[in-house]
């Protein structure tokens, strides 16, 4: 009797184990499934917000608002609706003709063109990437200070997470890189969340700052900020990113339009934060300097656990960048190298090709030169170079649009409504540079 009972409560056991089993089996393919319709749906989006999102864009939102005030904001969401305006043209024109923007606009302006612009993108190239080094460098430092030398820390730090970005992107493939960065955003959307709310400021009464106009004064780090939302040259790289996920058709651009909304919904959030904390505490210093004295400070005020939360998500927000362009700016180099050697237009840039490694590795090590020198120049130089490239793109969607290209039906909205960003972007260019 004992023997039977011992028996069936085995039986009973082990059928209840299959039926855990079972569960939890069926448990983890539902949610693998959302998780991976989740990143088909929203992926480049979040890629979009984790490389455009960087130390130069939180600290100049956080400047800001201790200069101007939340008036900032409205630069801010203006920069956001304008990259997510351009960034629909570039789609569009993906879609109708099958080719990338950097493909079709080469293939009009030709090859003088395709020069110039491989000039330009060396030196942006050269710039972004010193700068997201000595950015991530000194992130790193303010959470593990082993270095005595803040300087030396940079030059270290910078070089090991640079070298750390060439192997990730290198061997984790396309889809790790996509979660790793959607990670990051989740990160750094908790840091500015955390950090907002845990001000002990009357937030509100400020926000009848916005009502007022901006000063003449002011409009230096308005530009600064409309400039920064969501990136410059890095807006191409979206359309590599769908070309990842075979998106065409209308489908692919409804999904696109959503994607991006999503995307430069994140970043403006983001901004719009980082202008409200900024506002609430004197800040000084630039760049990731600046984002290391807001964790102190935010530890005084807040306490410990309040500036190790940023301090986490200032690195987040930094490393994400620099991963972000060490894996999408080689789409660019090889697309247009391709194009100068062979005049082919390839459906997928292959990421094992020897343009592509070549870009990636001359990206991540030549600019390692730069770090140890003083850079504030190298800085204007960045962000004149990436303002610059607003109304570059602005007017080539304008000609590209109305140069009757087989399969590519821009609506006159459209066209107009480029040449409105055209024409303000160069009258930001103009009082950036003068």
């Amino acid at each position: 009797m004992t023997l039977l009972s011992f028996n069936l409560g085995s039986i009973n056991l082990g059928v209840i184990l299959n039926l855990f089993q079972i569960c939890v089996y069926n448990f983890y393919k539902v949610g693998l499934i959302k998780v991976n319709r989740f990143f088909k749906s929203f992926g480049p989006g979040l890629l979009v917000a984790a490389t455009g999102v960087g130390a130069g864009d939180l600290a100049t939102s956080a400047l800001a608002g201790a200069e101007i005030g939340v008036v900032a904001i409205w630069a801010v969401i203006f920069g956001g609706v304008i990259k997510y305006w351009l960034n629909l043209g570039l789609v569009r024109w993906q879609i109708d003709t099958g080719t990338t923007l950097i493909e079709g606009a080469m293939h009009y302006y030709g090859r003088v063109a395709q020069y110039a612009f491989l000039v330009y993108l060396m030196l942006w190239g050269f710039l972004v990437a010193v700068a997201l080094m000595s950015a991530s460098g000194i992130a790193l430092h303010a959470i593990l200070p082993i270095f005595e030398d803040a300087g030396r820390a940079k030059i270290v730090f910078g070089i090991v997470l640079s070298l750390v970005g060439v192997v990730m992107v290198r061997y984790g493939g396309y889809q790790q890189f996509e979660k790793i960065m959607s990670i990051a955003v989740l990160l750094m959307v908790i840091t500015v969340t955390y950090t907002f709310f845990g001000l002990d400021s009357s937030t509100s009464t400020q926000m009848s700052d916005l009502m007022v106009l901006p000063r003449a004064e002011d409009w230096a780090w308005f530009i600064a900020v409309l400039g920064g939302v969501g990136g410059t040259v890095t807006v191409l790289c979206y359309g590599y990113w769908i070309k990842e996920h075979q998106r065409s058709g209308e489908s692919g651009m409804k999904t696109s339009r959503i994607d991006l909304g999503v995307s430069y919904s994140i970043t403006v959030l983001l901004g719009v934060g980082m202008v409200v904390i900024g506002s609430n505490i004197r800040v000084t210093g630039g760049g990731a300097g600046l984002l290391v004295n807001l964790s102190k400070l935010l530890e005084e005020e807040s306490g410990e656990i309040a500036g190790w939360v940023f301090k986490i998500g200032a690195f987040a927000a930094i490393f994400s960048s620099l991963l972000g362009v060490w894996q999408s700016v080689p789409y660019l180099f090889a697309n247009l190298v391709n194009q100068i050697k062979t005049k082919e237009n390839p459906s997928v840039i292959d990421t094992g090709s020897n343009v592509y490694r070549r870009s990636l590795y001359a990206l991540s090590i030549v600019p390692m030169l730069g770090v140890p020198i003083g850079f504030a120049r190298m800085q204007q130089l960045y962000a004149l170079c990436g303002a610059l490239f607003i109304p570059l793109l602005a007017v080539t969607l304008i000609i590209l649009g109305l140069s009757g290209y087989v399969g590519h039906k821009p609506r006159k909205v459209a066209i107009v409504l480029n040449g409105f960003i055209l024409l303000f972007s160069l009258y930001l260019v103009v009082k950036l540079a003068f």
